[in-house]
């Protein structure tokens, strides 16, 4: 049981997924949430990643259940996947699909926006 999502960060051609057991809740929200704290660091892929998902998992870091961390893999998944691309400054939310050898992301998105739209569209209020 769980409510299993992923958020992924471009990082030139990879993707570090960071993998959350309880995570699908508001999950928009959240993101858009640690994106608006990592604001002065949206010009700095390992900053601005690194504070998004610090601000993310909170104080569940020292915890031994309920995150990961993978590149280019996805792990268990309930929802479609936020994508952030610091270096393009967007965006993206894929659907995925289920198949046999694992969950594997839809290449077309089902909506791009910037940093900005998306902070100021999906933040708490």
């Amino acid at each position: 049981m769980g409510d299993r999502a992923n958020f992924g960060f471009k990082q030139g051609d990879d993707t570090l997924y960071l993998y959350g057991h309880w995570a699908g809740y508001e999950m928009l929200k959240t993101l858009a949430d640690a994106l608006d704290h990592a604001k002065p660091r949206w010009d700095d892929v390992a900053y601005g990643t690194r504070w998004t998902i610090s601000n993310i998992i909170g104080t569940d870091w020292a915890g031994e259940y309920g995150w990961g961390l993978t590149v280019n893999v996805l792990c268990d998944n309930e929802h479609s996947i936020p994508v952030v691309d610091f270096e393009q400054g967007t965006v993206s939310l894929h659907g995925y699909d289920w198949k046999t050898e694992g969950d594997v992301m839809r290449p077309n998105a089902k909506f791009t926006m910037t940093i900005p739209e998306f902070v100021d569209k999906y933040r708490s209020k």
